[in-house]
């Protein structure tokens, strides 16, 4: 009984120590190493009411809009989160949308690389052209500290908090693709920033900024 009794205990500081090897593990954790402090900025928020089309399996906490959309269950799609939004660059600025898909990816490992999403943006601004963006994006940071820490544990929400996920796949950034008018063949780098005021279950209160730094004049 004995034998049993530290059998257990011993399986149980050896769960106990994965889990906070992988909960502060600084591998993992990569929050602006790379940054783009300078460059084209386009704001979008992911509140119900700034959101044109939001949709997913459920097993975010991002609202689905409208609640009557189809959710992504089909085998091949489940873990996709798909969105259509309104994107903001500022006073002046010419209006711009976007479609965009987050996957998960295949990189994810809790010991190097954190939970990886992987992001395709089709960018339209009007008068102007269309852009692709492809990034990796680490979200561990975000789900830790909401999915992890709240829902799970039970805390409170640390925030206000910023988290800079964009970790790839170019030297730390995503890539920028010019497709059509003003951008045609244009190249560039991009970094998604993303600020969660609050947090109760949902993302709703969560915005976000795409950085994008063309290799031209184009924007």
């Amino acid at each position: 009984m004995k034998y049993v009794l530290t059998l257990a205990l011993g399986l149980l500081l050896g769960v106990l120590s994965g889990l906070s090897l992988i909960y502060f593990n600084p591998l993992i954790q990569g929050q602006g190493e790379h940054a783009l402090e300078d460059g084209w900025v386009l704001e979008y928020q992911l509140a119900a009411s700034e959101t044109w089309l939001s949709t997913h399996d459920e097993r975010v906490e991002i609202p689905v809009v409208p609640n009557s959309a189809q959710r992504l269950w089909e085998d091949g799609i489940r873990g996709a989160w798909l969105a259509a939004m309104p994107l903001e660059g500022g006073s002046g600025a010419a209006p711009a949308a976007a479609t965009r898909i987050s996957l998960p990816s295949a990189d994810t490992n809790f010991l190097n690389t954190g939970v990886v999403v992987e992001d395709y943006w089709l960018i339209s601004v009007a008068g102007a052209g269309t852009l692709l963006v492809h990034g990796f994006n680490n979200q561990w940071p975000l789900l830790r500290d909401t999915v992890v820490s709240v829902d799970l544990l039970r805390r409170n929400f640390a925030g206000p908090a910023t988290y800079d996920a964009t970790q790839g796949p170019e030297d730390g950034h995503a890539v920028v693709a010019g497709i059509t008018g003003a951008y045609q063949a244009s190249h560039g780098r991009a970094h998604e920033r993303v600020s969660l005021e609050t947090y109760n279950g949902s993302l709703g209160s969560a915005s976000g900024q795409l950085i994008i730094a063309l290799d031209d004049d184009s924007n």
